[in-house]
């Protein structure tokens, strides 16, 4: 039986063959990432000996996003063999030829492979350098895909080359996007018009040097939030922090426990434990210290190290829910109006926020990050 292959714009432009680079800016759910994957397997079914990559900076958002996308689609056209899916060696082969799937996490991962075509997931994660290495190495076509969460990137000057096909796109082109998740969408035009621009409309965000300013106040818990979790910062001279994060919709509720300068570990436990919470549930920390959550865990403390991703994606994560502050959590709401975006000697924002005024923002990010993006998967675009 004949398989119907539902595609978009983005299917169609990659049937042009006339361009070394193809690159596709776009909002949420646009089907980027999605029709390239599907051309490139319904390509390389016509060819031999070929081996096309997919690549994304670490490993665990690769996993996330185009790698469940790659195993469906596979599985829809009848194509999967668990036999031929190489996880630990990262490569499915499919006839005599390989699609190789790897992160950016070390300088031979780039330099070391040569292969026909290449495509980079969420290009504006990796630097204009790794994307020359890349191309150098790359025989044929280079494809990129990305949501234009950047003000400044080298991508955008890729939109004047003469030997690229530049497109945007939108979550209007993909017909095949279910209501509920256009409506989510679409929420963003009144929640965060920044965001709106970049997710809904596919275009450059325009830059303000405070980080968050769609934050909202609260007194009395929703009954119907559910709690995330608990995450820990930790600190000497800088503070030590504990924040405790619910959830319930599109809602998230941050409520600070504690900010405490000069403190020991051992003194940083006896406070945890003196403000009575449930020690079982799950304690979200900052990776960096091993000793000290080994210590939390030997004194009964369910403490588990955060597996980071960007700072950037974990940004953006709070920034697509309605954010909403405890109005007793002083020290989280002056760090909220004091995180701001680096400038360059000119006074334009850069991509990255100042390692500053971040001590109980940082482990909300760690929340989201390990309980939202990796269990569900709700968030991750």
């Amino acid at each position: 039986m004949p398989i119907k292959l539902q595609t978009t714009k983005v299917f169609q432009d990659l049937l042009n063959p006339n361009f070394r680079n193809y690159v596709f800016q776009g909002s949420s759910r646009a089907g980027k990432t999605y029709n390239i994957v599907l051309w490139m397997v319904i390509n390389i079914l016509n060819q031999e000996d070929k081996v096309y990559s997919i690549v994304r900076k670490t490993l665990p958002s690769l996993k996330g996003s185009v790698l469940r996308d790659l195993k469906e689609i596979l599985i829809k056209l009848n194509l999967y063999d668990s036999n031929k899916w190489h996880s630990v060696d990262g490569y499915v082969e499919i006839g005599s030829n390989i699609i190789e799937f790897f992160s950016l996490d070390t300088e031979e991962k780039i330099r070391g492979r040569k292969r026909d075509i290449c495509f980079i997931n969420e290009a504006t994660e990796i630097t204009y350098d790794e994307y020359i290495q890349l191309s150098l190495r790359t025989s044929e076509r280079m494809i990129l895909d990305f949501n234009p969460s950047l003000w400044q990137s080298w991508l955008y000057d890729m939109e004047q080359q003469e030997d690229t096909l530049y497109t945007i796109t939108t979550y209007k082109d993909n017909v095949f996007l279910p209501q509920q998740q256009i409506e989510e969408i679409e929420k963003l035009e009144h929640r965060d018009p920044n965001l709106w621009r970049v997710f809904g409309l596919g275009q450059k965000g325009i830059p303000t040097r405070v980080v968050f300013s769609h934050q909202q106040y609260y007194d009395e818990l929703p009954r119907e939030a559910k709690l995330l979790g608990l995450g820990i910062d930790w600190g000497w001279s800088d503070p030590c922090t504990l924040v405790r994060v619910y959830k319930h919709n599109d809602n998230i509720y941050c409520e600070e426990l504690l900010y405490l300068r000069n403190v020991t570990i051992p003194d940083f436990i006896y406070k945890i434990k003196d403000l009575g919470i449930n020690l079982t549930d799950d304690f979200i920390c900052d990776s960096s210290n091993p000793q000290a959550i080994a210590e939390l865990s030997r004194n009964g403390i369910n403490a588990k190290p955060v597996k980071k991703d960007t700072i950037l994606s974990g940004i953006d994560q709070i920034k697509r829910n309605n954010f909403f502050v405890h109005s007793n959590s002083q020290n989280l709401i002056s760090e909220l109006n004091s995180y701001v975006w680096k400038n360059d000697k000119n006074g334009n924002n850069l991509d990255e926020p100042e390692d500053k005024n971040n001590h109980i923002i940082d482990p909300i990010r760690y929340i989201l990050q390990m309980k939202v993006m990796r269990n569900t998967g709700t968030y991750v675009y």
